[in-house]
């Protein structure tokens, strides 16, 4: 069993549906499930029950991803001290997104040099699933972000939470919503009380729409595929502050965390409404992620508090600071 293979099984424990599992893998739906019929054939047991939603572990299944989730995490760690022989300790190499290193980095690393005048700092500003592939490669010690693939080999805390809204220009908001903005609770809109709409108004209206890199992407997928949304037109970009900024425009509607509006600047904004569906997510996790045995722990932990202290309380953003490893709680569920 290969960590990626490990990886699908794990996915499959957390969404306990296969298309939605391997929507967030990246690959089709049959790949999944001929993947887990292939292995279940080989091993001779049945991992999951799949006759009825949700997708559960059998009791075999349990065991099975408990016991190898420990032998890929021991082999883990064996290869990871051996690396760590001979490596210098004293530069901690961070990833993040470009948007929040903008935010936060400057702040950030001023207050881990007062702690650790001598300590050097890079920073790898990246897409998101860039990010996670320098992570398993070694080529940073700690990321931040909002994906959390790999829980066998990292540790993920949950520091932040992200609101997440639809922000729709005024010149593509439909009129008869527009005509009794006052009435029906539009003119009040606001990021902690975003207006609902019908889901069918968004197939009408054109789409800004991050990059497949982006993490946001994936949340923009689980949107389209529960509300069956088909818009008119589609701009993608990799630029959060571009698309942003295209909003601002009147290009298109975006599901975004409101946060860009306040890197995006453009002369003569529209005004925005937000909005949101019936229930549909409002928010997203900002995580931490690191391996445990990391000689930096530290300072990981460093920049855990430094975050917790100093952005938690940010417009549109609120602490958590629950933990993740493993897969302990989709296997006991």
């Amino acid at each position: 069993m290969t960590l990626e293979k490990f990886n699908y099984l794990t996915m499959l424990c957390e969404e306990q549906n296969v298309t939605r599992a391997a929507q967030r893998l990246f690959i089709t739906q049959p790949t999944l499930t001929a993947f887990i019929n292939n292995l279940e054939k080989s091993l001779g047991f049945k991992i999951f029950d799949r006759s009825h939603n949700p997708v559960t572990l059998t009791r075999n299944g349990k065991v099975y991803m408990e016991r190898t989730r420990r032998l890929l995490l021991e082999e883990n760690q064996m290869i990871e001290e051996i690396r760590q022989m001979d490596k210098p300790r004293d530069t901690i190499r961070i990833g993040i997104g470009q948007i929040h290193s903008e935010m936060w980095s400057p702040e950030l690393i001023r207050q881990l040099l007062e702690r650790w005048p001598d300590l050097n700092v890079e920073l790898k500003e990246s897409q998101e699933m860039r990010l996670m592939e320098y992570l398993r490669d070694d080529e940073i010690d700690v990321i931040l972000g909002h994906l959390q693939i790999d829980t066998v080999n990292f540790c993920f805390e949950t520091i932040l939470e992200e609101d997440l809204v639809i922000a729709i220009p005024e010149n593509l908001m439909p009129g008869e919503l527009l005509a009794n903005a006052p009435e029906n609770g539009l003119e009040q809109s606001s990021i902690k009380d975003p207006f609902v709409l019908r889901p069918e108004v968004l197939s009408d209206i054109p789409l800004i729409q991050p990059a497949q890199s982006q993490g946001l992407f994936l949340n923009l997928k689980q949107l389209m595929d529960q509300y069956q949304i088909r818009p008119t037109r589609v701009i993608q970009t990799a630029n959060m502050i571009a698309a942003a900024s295209m909003v601002k425009m009147g290009l298109g509607y975006m599901y975004l965390s409101p946060v860009l509006f306040d890197r995006a600047y453009v002369a003569a904004p529209r005004k925005i409404y937000y909005c949101t569906l019936p229930r549909l997510i409002r928010s997203r996790k900002y995580y931490i992620g690191y391996k445990e045995n990391n000689p930096n722990f530290e300072q990981i932990m460093t920049i855990r508090d430094i975050i917790l202290r100093k952005f938690g309380g940010v417009p549109g953003i609120g602490g958590s600071g629950s933990v993740i490893k493993g897969i302990e709680e989709n296997i006991s569920a």
